[in-house]
Order: structure tokens, then sequence, then C-alpha cells
């Protein structure tokens, strides 16, 4: 005789399982808390992050038109502008395209 036995999920210990609104509920939960902590780590740290990242983050608010006004506005800022080169840059250009035009 094997001793083994199969396991069946029982309804008290996958509430998870068997309640997907309630799964649903958790995970927005759990990502809008990860959301937050990151939200205020990036507004509590700035100088964490590089000029490639804080240029798209000006580049799709809208407050810049080229990408001439963006490497000034970051320097600035204090931030080294010589990460917008080459496909950075193009890239950093089409960003600020779609978003003057969403404007």
């Amino acid at each position: 005789m094997s001793s083994s036995r199969e396991i069946e999920p029982s309804g008290e210990g996958n509430a998870l399982l068997n309640r997907p609104a309630v799964a649903l509920l958790t995970a927005g939960a759990i990502g809008f808390a990860v959301g937050a902590v990151i939200w205020q780590y990036r507004r509590t740290h700035p100088e964490k992050f590089g000029s490639f990242d804080r240029a798209v983050d000006m580049a799709r608010s809208g407050t810049v038109d080229t990408v001439q006004k963006l490497r000034r506005r970051l320097r600035d800022e204090g931030y080294s502008p010589s990460q917008i080169e080459g496909r950075a840059k193009r890239f950093l250009s089409n960003v600020i395209d779609s978003a003057q035009r969403r404007f």
C-alpha cells in the first residue's frame, strides 16, 4: 500500500483562488503600494536617477518643445546632458513630438 495521498484543494486555505474579486483587489492594493513607494523614493531622491531618466520625464510632460531646450534644462537642474546623443536624441525627439501633439 502506498502512503502517499493526493492533496485536493480545500476551500479553507485557498481564499484567493475561490474568490477572484478578492484576488484582484489584493493585487491592486499591492500594486498601488509598490507604486506609491517608488514614487515617493523618486521624489525624495532625484539625484539617484540618471540624466536620461529625467530627460524622458521632461519630454513626456510636454514642458519642452525641442531637444536643445531639454538639454539646457537638464544642465540647469544639475544633470549632465552628455547621455542625450544619437539614438537617445532621436527617441527623445519622438517623445517630445508625441507630447506636443497630445496637448
